[in-house]
C-alpha cells in the first residue's frame, strides 16, 4: 500500500504529487508473501535502496492510516515515541512508547520540540537553560557554540554537507534569458559574501556535490565574479527588456538571512540590477517558490554524499520541470528544462559501478554549471548543540551495519537522555 501510494499507482490512497515523479521508474508492486513484496522497475536503477530512504523522507505507514481520509491527523505508528499534543508553531510533545521493538530504547521518557525561528534567540535559550538541545546552520552560531565549554557540539563533517545556493526562476523573465542569469552570477562576489556572512568559516562551493559524492568537482565551471562583465550584460538585458532588470530575492525572516539578502542586494545594485527582498516564514517561502512567485530563491540542500551514486540526492531536484510523463517537477525550483542534464541524470541512475557513476555525474555537474540555473555559494556545517546533561546514544542499525549517519543536521532522537 505504501509503495503504491508513493509511486501514484491508479486508485492508490493519498497519493502525493511529488513522489510519483521521483519514483517514476517503479512500474509495479506485488505482494509475494506476508513479509515480501516484489518491485518491478521499468529501467535499471542501481540505487533503488537509496530511494527507499531518500534522506529520511520515505516513511512506512499502517494501511489503516494510509487509507483513511484523516491520514494526516489520525496517526498509527510503531516508533519510539507516542504523540501527546501539538500546538501549531508552539510545541510538539511526544512520550516514550513502552512497546517499542528495539530493546533499551527510547532512552527519554518525553521530548518536547519547540520551534524557535530566530537563530540568535535559539542559541541564547540553550545557553540560558530553556532548551536542552538545538540545531543550527548559522556560522556565527556555530562559532559561538563550539567555543563555549558549557555545551557539547556535533558538527557535520565534510562529505555529507548541504550546499547553500541561489536558484534563479528560469522559465520567465528576466531569467529565461541566459544572459540575465549570467549577469546575476557575475555580479556576486561569493567569497566576499561568505567572508562577511560566515566569517569565512564555511568552505566555498563551486559545484553541486560534496567531496565524497561521485561527480564532485572543486570547480564545475560557474562564473567568477566580474563587476565589469556583469554591468555590460545587465545593460544588454535592460535594452531587451524595456530598460528594466528587476528581481525579487526570496528568503526567510531569520536575521542572518536578512543580512545575507542585503549583501546580495547591494552587489546586484552595483551591477545595475535592482533587487527587492521578500521575506517569509519557511512554509510560506516554499509555497511561494512552488508557485513561481520568487525570482531568486535562497535555498540549501544536500546533493550527493550519503548515496554512493549521487542519484537519489540529485535526480528529484534537478530533473526537468516538464517531465516526460507530462507532469511538473515542482521541486525543480528554477523550473528549467535541459536535455544535457536530464540525459546525464537518466544515465547516472542506471550505472552499476562507482567509477561509471563518477564519470556520468561529473558530466552532469559540468552541464548543470553551463546552464547556470543556480549559483552555489558555500557548504553548510549543520551543527547540533546540547547541554552537558544531555547524552546522545545512537543504537546500532537493525542489520548490524553500524550506527545511523549524521546527515542533513539530523540524528535519531530515540537515543537522547539525561545523564
Amino acid at each position: 500500500a505504501n509503495l503504491d501510494s508513493f509511486r501514484g499507482a491508479p486508485g492508490a490512497a493519498n497519493a502525493g504529487s511529488l513522489l510519483p515523479i521521483v519514483l517514476s521508474f517503479m512500474q509495479d508492486v506485488t505482494v509475494t508473501d506476508p513479509t515480501t513484496v516484489t518491485v518491478t522497475l521499468n529501467t535499471p536503477v542501481s540505487t533503488f535502496p537509496d530511494y527507499l530512504f531518500l534522506v529520511g523522507r520515505m516513511g512506512i505507514m499502517a494501511p489503516a492510516q494510509l487509507n483513511s481520509e484523516n491520514c494526516a491527523t489520525d496517526l498509527i505508528g510503531s516508533g519510539p515515541f507516542k504523540f501527546v499534543s501539538q500546538s501549531l508553531n508552539e510545541k510538539l510533545v511526544v512520550t516514550k512508547n513502552p512497546d517499542y521493538w528495539q530493546k533499551g530504547y527510547p532512552k527519554a521518557d518525553q521530548i518536547t520540540f519547540v520551534p524557535v525561528p530566530d537563530s540568535a534567540v535559539r542559541v541564547n535559550q540553550l545557553k540560558g537553560g530553556q532548551l536542552d538541545m538545538l540545531h543550527t546552520s548559522g556560522a556565527t552560531d556555530i562559532d559561538t557554540l563550539k567555543n563555549d565549554s558549557s555545551v557539547n557540539t556535533l558538527i557535520q563533517k565534510p562529505g555529507y554537507r548541504e550546499i547553500r545556493y541561489y536558484a534563479m526562476l528560469s522559465d520567465s523573465a528576466p531569467f529565461n534569458n541566459p544572459e540575465a542569469r549570467l549577469a546575476f552570477s557575475l555580479a556576486l562576489d561569493r567569497n566576499k559574501i561568505n567572508a562577511i556572512q560566515n566569517k569565512g568559516l564555511f568552505t566555498p562551493a563551486n559545484g553541486l556535490m560534496d567531496i565524497k559524492a561521485p561527480g564532485y568537482l572543486k570547480n564545475a565551471g560557474y562564473p567568477k565574479f566580474s563587476l565589469t562583465k556583469a554591468k555590460a550584460l545587465a545593460t544588454k538585458v535592460k535594452a531587451a527588456n524595456g530598460g528594466a532588470f528587476d528581481v525579487v530575492l526570496g528568503t526567510t525572516t531569520d536575521a542572518t538571512n536578512t543580512a545575507e539578502a542585503q549583501l546580495v542586494q547591494e552587489q546586484l545594485k552595483a551591477a545595475g540590477i535592482e533587487a527587492t527582498i521578500a521575506q517569509y516564514d519557511q512554509a510560506t517561502l516554499i509555497n511561494k517558490a512552488l508557485a513561481g512567485d520568487i525570482d531568486v530563491l535562497f535555498w540549501r540542500n544536500l546533493h550527493g554524499g550519503y548515496s554512493k551514486s549521487s542519484d537519489a540526492d540529485n535526480y528529484p531536484w534537478w530533473s526537468n520541470y516538464n517531465t516526460a510523463a507530462g507532469k511538473k517537477n515542482f521541486i525543480n525550483f528554477s523550473r528549467f528544462d535541459d536535455t544535457a542534464t536530464q540525459d546525464a541524470l537518466t544515465k547516472g541512475r542506471s550505472e552499476s559501478t562507482v567509477s561509471a557513476a563518477k564519470t556520468t555525474y561529473t558530466a552532469f555537474n559540468k552541464a548543470f554549471a553551463a546552464g547556470n540555473y543556480i549559483l552555489p555559494t558555500w557548504y553548510i556545517n549543520w551543527t547540533i548543540a546540547s547541554q552537558k546533561s544531555v547524552s546522545v546514544n545512537l543504537p546500532a542499525l537493525p542489520d548490524g551495519g553500524g550506527k545511523p549517519l549524521f546527515v542533513y543536521g539530523r540524528i535519531p532522537v530515540l537515543g537522547l537522555s539525561s545523564k
